[in-house]
């Protein structure tokens, strides 16, 4: 057997101090010792080797780091911070049509029941966000969770959400601070009849940061999910996306963009499972390199036999600006249903060289005509974005992004 690293046996020790643990805690580490951290001869983790991002890792301890405003701050939010993994409620009295509070995790996810990180979650997270909005309300508001990491430890939390039957909602999360350590979240969520939910996710932390974050999303009739990614990557990010069709008539979009640079790592990953017929999902992602930073997507669309009349599209596009940088995509479609629609495609390039003459014989300096150009090809997967306000702040990280690049 090989000898623990430095981060697993900060871990086993962490988990052999803690006071109180209840039985399916104890049943989720025993999964997680047989199953280890992720590498790249598992499955879906080639690109994305966790335990070797880990492996020279030295955990410390955990710091409170100073807490900026937040850029979504102008949306006047109602806003919660989860800060290395302790949950801060809003200040504020709830607002009529929401409820939320600290809770109890879940015992468990059954079909992240062999997900080494999911269970490691499981089994470490000590108290869980939980969000309720009530049935037909349409809460103007954001809600934005903030998920802020400092020092070089690691941490978990959770996030359960509901959203009721013809509810809508509008929910922000970003992933911030300068820590070197690891931080986990696993979010699961119910939306339900006639229910939508738009999600926003903004990933901005330190080069050395390893962040992982499920979001777990089950679907009733005729529910609505619509999420848009934006990461800058870390040491090593990854954000994955469950989403369950159980019922008829649901529909998802599910859009993604990384820029990275130095020798940053991003990876969005999903599974779409279709399991009620009348569904639809659309699938975008942009990926944009440079110097030595790795763009990993891995989407999937399993069909299974009773989704017939499906309707789903998955796309994904890189562009590689340094030889060093790095695009790695694996779209796939399992489809079981014979009367679907279903594609995916995807593509690796480099800056259009007409474009760029184009614009360079209109006034602009190679740099700015560049800046352009990658501005529009990440711009066009934040335009499932409805807040025209949201999706200015999305562009203007997109802008801040470039200037400093």
């Amino acid at each position: 057997m090989a000898k623990p690293s430095p981060f697993e046996a900060a871990i086993e020790a962490a988990y052999a101090a803690r006071s109180k643990t209840n039985e399916a805690q104890a049943a989720a580490f025993d999964r997680f010792a047989r199953l280890g951290l992720p590498h790249r001869r598992v499955e879906g983790w080639k690109w994305s080797d966790v335990n070797a991002a880990l492996r020279a890792a030295a955990p410390g301890e955990v710091e409170t780091p100073e807490i900026a405003p937040s850029p979504f701050a102008p949306l006047e939010p109602l806003e919660f911070r989860i800060v290395n993994g302790r949950i801060d409620l809003p200040k504020e009295d709830a607002p009529e049509g929401v409820r939320y509070g600290v809770m109890n995790p879940v015992g468990t996810i059954d079909e992240l029941e062999q997900h080494a990180i999911a269970t490691l979650n499981v089994a470490m997270t000590r108290k869980t966000l939980g969000i309720e909005v009530l049935d037909g309300v349409d809460f103007e508001r954001p809600i934005l969770i903030r998920h802020i990491s400092g020092g070089a430890g690691f941490s978990f939390a959770q996030t359960m959400m509901r959203i009721s039957p013809n509810a809508k909602v509008q929910i922000i999360e970003t992933y911030e601070g300068e820590g070197a350590g690891f931080y986990s979240h696993l979010g699961h969520m119910v939306v339900r009849d006639g229910a939508e939910m738009r999600r926003a996710v903004l990933n901005e932390t330190g080069a050395e940061n390893v962040t992982h974050g499920i979001c777990a999303a089950k679907l009733d009739e005729k529910a609505r999910f619509y999420q848009t990614g934006l990461s800058t990557g870390a040491r090593l990010s990854r954000h994955e996306t469950h989403v369950h069709f159980w019922a008829p008539g649901s529909s998802a979009s599910l859009n993604s963009a990384s820029l990275l640079s130095g020798e940053r790592h991003a990876d969005f990953t999903s599974e779409a499972q279709f399991r009620a017929p009348d569904c639809a999902a659309a699938q975008l992602h942009k990926g944009v390199a440079r110097d030595r930073a790795r763009n990993v997507f891995q989407g999937k669309f399993n069909v299974w036999r009773d989704a017939q009349k499906t309707d789903a599209k998955m796309t994904a596009n890189a562009l590689l600006l340094s030889d060093g940088a790095e695009a790695n995509h694996k779209p796939e479609l399992e489809i079981y249903a014979d009367d679907v629609e279903c594609a995916h495609g995807s593509t690796v390039g480099a800056l259009d060289d007409e474009a760029l003459f184009y614009l360079r014989q209109r006034g602009l300096d190679e740099a700015a005509a560049r800046a352009l150009l990658v501005e529009a090809f990440v711009g066009e997967a934040m335009e499932n974005i409805e807040d025209e306000a949201l999706r200015a702040i999305f562009a203007e990280r997109i802008a801040d992004w470039l200037e400093k690049e």
